[in-house]
């Protein structure tokens, strides 16, 4: 009769446990119904899984292109001393503080005089350009301990390739999930370059998520004073709309959460300085 007991004492309710779980289950059904509800509810257009897919292929694929430039270039400008290298760092930090919409006009003309106008290149190669994660890159492998692990690695007999692939990078975890998280987040996030290349063309299969969400806000008709008169409506149902930003930040939310558990396994390897 004891483990009974026990059961019953622990399922035993006090008026302020009443009041503690009623104001909880109040707060889970209040904030949970309308997610399920966007989730449940019909969509009437198939775009948003068009602009969903397209806004994957841009920034995974600039992801990739970060990491397989970014790693390589700071260990590089880390590790290695060469004609021209503290000109190239320095190159790095100026392009690293320019800020990306003063790039776009530059990258519209460069697409142009390519004929690549319309391409989804247009958009995935300039989100692998990320001068920042060269920079964290560097930092992360000029340490006294990346060295020293570089020059054991040396006297064992491995060549650089070796020495990198082997020794370097399996610890470059955390550097990798966090160029991963930035780059993508700015990627995913950017709206500025898909329009200009994209909306004068009147692309929409091109669009990403973002640039479709705002598509969907659009100003309408206005008499009289225009900054008195404007008026913002929406193209599509406010469920609709709710749904698309739902959408878009869950890929951001994954991607930081795997990210996180990259930089803290890096952290528990003892890597970091």
């Amino acid at each position: 009769m004891a483990p009974i007991e026990r059961l019953l004492r622990q399922w035993s309710f006090s008026p302020s446990r009443l009041l503690v779980w009623a104001v909880l289950a109040f707060s889970t059904v209040f904030f949970l119904v309308p997610i399920v509800w966007l989730l449940i509810k019909p969509v009437h257009t198939g775009q948003m899984f068009t602009w969903l897919e397209n806004s994957t292929l841009y920034s995974g694929a600039g992801v990739l292109i970060a990491v397989a430039l970014g790693i390589p270039a700071g260990y590089g400008l880390a590790t290695t001393e060469f004609i021209g290298r503290r000109p190239l760092l320095i190159g790095t930090m100026i392009a690293m503080l320019i800020p990306n919409n003063a790039l776009v006009l530059p990258l519209f003309l460069e697409a142009n005089a390519f004929h690549m106008l319309g391409s989804p290149l247009d958009v995935i190669l300039p989100y692998g350009l990320f001068p920042f994660g060269v920079y964290i890159a560097y930092l992360f492998y000029n340490t006294p301990r990346v060295h020293g692990l570089l020059a054991a690695a040396r006297v064992d007999g491995c060549t650089e390739w070796q020495a990198f692939r082997r020794v370097i990078l399996p610890l470059s975890t955390p550097i990798i999930g966090l160029i991963v998280a930035l780059d993508f987040i700015a990627s995913w996030t950017n709206y500025f370059l898909p329009w200009v290349m994209y909306t004068e063309f009147n692309i929409t299969g091109r669009y990403p998520l973002a640039l479709g969400i705002a598509q969907q806000l659009m100003p309408g008709s206005t008499s009289g004073d225009f900054y008195q008169n404007i008026q913002l409506q929406l193209a599509t149902p406010p469920s609709t709309e709710a749904l698309l930003l739902l959408l878009s930040a869950a890929p951001v939310i994954l991607v930081l959460l795997i990210a996180q558990r990259w930089i803290v396994s890096g952290q528990l390897q003892g890597v970091f300085d």
